[in-house]
């Protein structure tokens, strides 16, 4: 009985003995989880692009204040059209005709005198003195002056011009206000100027129009000396127009 009363003892006293023995704390390594992600950056240009061909000289245009406006065209066919907005970073230089691209830009919020895209030049693609046309009447004419019975009376504005076509059968412009379009019939130097037609858009300068229009109906014959054309009504001058070339 004493055997295993002693037997015991030791026993209980071995178990005592691992359990007082430290224990090592077990550390885990926790491993951070990184999330990657991808961040695509798309260029955003907006915007178009285009090309535009300038006149050699700007013209007088209706805004809030006196303008000048460019004259455009998109393709070398078209005729001109008058453009009342700014071109960011192109230095314009009278007397030259241009081939430009430029970038087109929406404008939240224009002026109320102007368009409502934005141009910013983005090359110059050629830059020329126009060439003379084969023909000295079809060509590009801005009016200079009116002829009163006794002397000239240059005009205050040089808003109203004319395009002749360049096969003599027809004209384009504007009289200061409205865009104006016709027949045209040219012999040698005769010259008339017949079914005028124009928009009706109202303005302060529908006076001086009417005076224009009705100068073009009575013309019949024409000289073009230096540059300047030059009107008549039989022997009697009506107008001086001034070639944009």
């Amino acid at each position: 009985m004493k055997y295993w009363i002693l037997t015991l003892s030791l026993l209980l006293s071995s178990i005592l003995l691992v359990d007082a023995r430290p224990r090592r704390k077990k550390h885990h390594s926790k491993r951070s989880k990184h999330r990657v992600s991808r961040v695509v950056r798309r260029s955003s240009g907006g915007g178009n692009y285009k090309s535009v061909w300038i006149a050699p000289h700007q013209v007088d245009c209706n805004g809030v204040a006196p303008l000048k406006c460019f004259q455009v065209k998109y393709a070398p066919q078209e005729e001109w059209q008058t453009y009342s907005g700014a071109i960011d970073r192109f230095k314009f230089v009278e007397g030259f005709e241009y081939q430009i691209k430029v970038k087109e830009t929406k404008l939240k919020n224009p002026p109320a005198d102007a368009p409502d895209t934005k141009w910013t030049l983005v090359r110059v693609v050629s830059k020329q003195e126009p060439e003379l046309p084969k023909l000295p009447l079809a060509s590009q004419w801005i009016l200079s002056a009116y002829y009163t019975g006794s002397a000239w009376e240059p005009t205050n504005s040089k808003s109203a011009y004319l395009t002749i076509a360049r096969d003599l059968k027809g004209f384009s412009g504007t009289g200061g206000c409205n865009r104006l379009r016709g027949d045209l019939e040219s012999n040698g130097t005769n010259v008339t100027f017949s079914q005028i037609i124009s928009t009706k858009m109202a303005c302060d300068k529908l006076q001086a129009e009417t005076r224009f229009i009705e100068a073009l109906g009575k013309a019949n014959r024409f000289d073009i000396v230096g540059g300047e054309l030059t009107l008549f009504n039989g022997q009697t001058p009506l107008m001086k127009l001034e070639s944009y070339r």
